[in-house]
């Protein structure tokens, strides 16, 4: 009998080796796939990755998607900032790169039956249909990242360590020369970029003088950009005031920022655009939503569904809800849909 054939998505990081040795346990025919994305630093990691690969003894290629990466990520990242929106670039690169380019690569072209990654997420068949689960690490759960995916690219994925602790993980790779051993928890493609600095850098016609506004939309002072500031933030508006404020709206095609009390900055709801519906969601319905990646699950009622967004209601308000984040909906402890937040 054929060995089962799995290509791992792999950094050289800690999650994506111990992928690769506890599927080589488990007897499958594995081989290895990495991304090249154009970061910077990025050929001597591929040269420590393609020694670990060696290592392990998996075959192993390298897949240039520098084009498609910026395209599809970066430009969607410079893209949302430019009216106004907070992206969530790593959902999109596994939506669009990883689950998607990188995948069908790997199974057409490396002739394999599975594609597996590094993430600390689980799966689930339920009635023929494949749903993200949350793994056995939740404080490491990765599966917002990747609610946008769909369950029919489920059918061929396996994440080998959704069963297994963070210390198992790391107690199997301790020996290794890893390749990518830092656990970032910035937008790749920054390459160490601080986000004001990155903007200055590429997109410095957005760093002008603005007005910042009142409540009421008087002029109450002048900042250096509007496309720099989070809906929720307080510091760096450099205005002061004997009380707190926060900033509650930015329009980056006027430049401004309004500030206003923290109660302002609470919402009875939010709709999703575009949504990736896991199963059939109904009006009337009743689910717990994340609106950002590990933010304390909500209460919600589905007020409106179409074909075209998801309109939901909080039992209670909820601050600082933005626009251009990722708006998951779970049931239970699986993810039932996911959209852009408008």
């Amino acid at each position: 009998m054929n060995k089962k054939k799995v290509v791992v998505g792999f950094s050289g990081g800690k999650d994506s080796t111990a992928s690769i040795i506890i599927l080589k346990e488990k007897g499958y025919n594995v081989s290895a796939l990495t991304m090249k994305l154009g970061l910077i630093g990025e050929d001597e990691k591929l040269k420590k990755v393609r020694k670990l690969s060696e290592i392990l003894e998996v075959p192993h290629k390298i897949i240039d998607l520098r084009d498609e990466f910026e395209k599809r990520v970066v430009k969607y990242f410079t893209d949302s900032y430019k009216i106004g929106l907070t992206p969530n670039p790593c959902v999109v690169c596994n939506n669009r790169i990883k689950f998607e380019l990188l995948m069908d690569f790997g199974i057409k072209n490396m002739e394999s039956d599975f594609f597996a990654t590094g993430h600390y997420a689980d799966k689930i068949e339920i009635d023929g249909k494949y749903f993200l689960k949350e793994p056995i690490e939740k404080k490491k759960s990765q599966i917002y990242f990747l609610s946008m995916i769909g369950g029919e690219r489920l059918k061929n994925v396996l994440f080998p360590i959704s069963s297994i602790s963070l210390d198992k993980v790391r107690k199997t790779v301790e020996d290794m020369p890893l390749g990518n051993s830092k656990e970032s928890q910035d937008v790749c493609f920054l390459n160490g970029y601080k986000l004001l600095d990155y903007f200055k850098k590429y997109m410095p016609a957005f760093i002008r003088e603005g007005d910042i506004l009142d409540m009421s939309g008087e002029k109450i002072g002048h900042h250096n950009g509007s496309i720099k500031f989070t809906v929720g933030q307080r510091r760096g508006t450099g205005f002061s005031s004997s009380g707190k404020l926060y900033v509650v709206k930015k329009d980056v095609k006027s430049n401004t920022i309004t500030l206003g009390n923290e109660s302002e900055l609470y919402s009875d709801g939010f709709e999703i655009r575009d949504p990736v519906m896991w199963k059939e969601i109904k009006r009337g319905g009743y689910y717990k939503a994340r609106i950002r990646y590990m933010s304390k699950f909500e209460d919600i009622k589905v007020v409106d569904v179409s074909f075209n967004s998801i309109k939901v209601e909080f039992y209670s308000p909820v601050k600082s809800v933005t626009s251009g984040q990722v708006g998951v909906l779970f049931q239970d402890d699986i993810i039932v849909a996911s959209g852009f937040i408008i």
